[in-house]
């Protein structure tokens, strides 16, 4: 798997040096394995675990776990052992205009996201307002809690889940596929890694353009940009869902 270069096709080739398939293979595996022993470490110590506030430290540290081991497992496969830059993995800037479309993409995409969940989550009978209580309930969730939520949910997550689907899956596939199969299969692996089914699907719709925006701008950035702005957007919905009274205001997730 790691001999040599792949030949590139012209559409696959703007998007950054080709990448073997075997180094592939070995930051997903590095990054499971850095996660995996996180998680085990991080349930054991959530145990018994009943405040708000604490609950939410510890989501924060599984956001952080979950982040940072990506981050990790990509530097240490292709920054050290192959000695290519972010740049190269394609965490380019782009154009302002593509900057812009990355924006604009988050907010087209919302109202489509939650409509589909609308329309999901009465069929799976899945209900999501005690979920929201249990962790940005009360008065322990303050604004330091919502702004480091933000900060990793909303900015450093998507960072690393697009250097990871988009950055390596979706490019390695992108050297052998057409941009559709290489679309699909990595939107599909982008949906597989979000918990509840409806998630799944809302994932690995947003995982088309999110693909279509690295190809087309040949940079990550555009991506990374819709990612952070969508997650962003509907951490917000979620706390004012969570902050606004009882029985007045816009629920939207409810």
């Amino acid at each position: 798997m790691s001999g040599s270069l792949p030949r590139l096709p012209p559409s696959a080739a703007s998007l950054g040096p080709a990448l073997r398939g075997g180094d592939v293979a070995r930051a997903i595996l590095l990054g499971l394995a850095l996660f995996g022993i996180a998680f085990l470490v991080l349930r054991e110590l959530a145990a018994g675990v009943t405040t708000v506030g604490t609950r939410i430290n510890y989501l924060l540290a599984y956001f952080a776990a979950w982040c940072f081991s990506w981050l990790a497992a990509i530097w240490f496969v292709f920054v050290r052992g192959r000695g290519m830059s972010f740049a190269d993995l394609g965490y380019t800037i782009p154009p302002r205009l593509w900057a812009a479309r990355g924006v604009m993409f988050a907010f087209g995409a919302l109202p489509i996201a939650y409509a589909l969940l609308a329309l999901l989550r009465p069929l799976l009978d899945i209900k999501t307002g005690a979920s929201l209580q249990q962790y940005f309930g009360g008065p322990d969730f303050t604004l330091i809690h919502a702004a480091a939520v933000l900060l990793y949910g909303g900015f450093l997550v998507p960072l690393a889940e697009e250097l990871l689907f988009r950055g390596l899956i979706f490019r390695w596939l992108r050297q052998r596929l057409d941009f559709w199969p290489a679309a699909v299969i990595s939107a599909g692996a982008f949906g597989l890694a979000h918990i509840r089914f409806d998630q799944m699907v809302i994932a690995g719709l947003l995982g088309l353009p999110l693909a279509w925006l690295y190809e087309k701008s040949h940079s990550l950035a555009p991506a990374i940009l819709m990612h952070q702005t969508y997650n962003s957007l509907v951490l917000m919905l979620t706390f004012a869902v969570v902050w606004l009274p009882p029985g007045g205001g816009w629920y939207p997730v409810s």
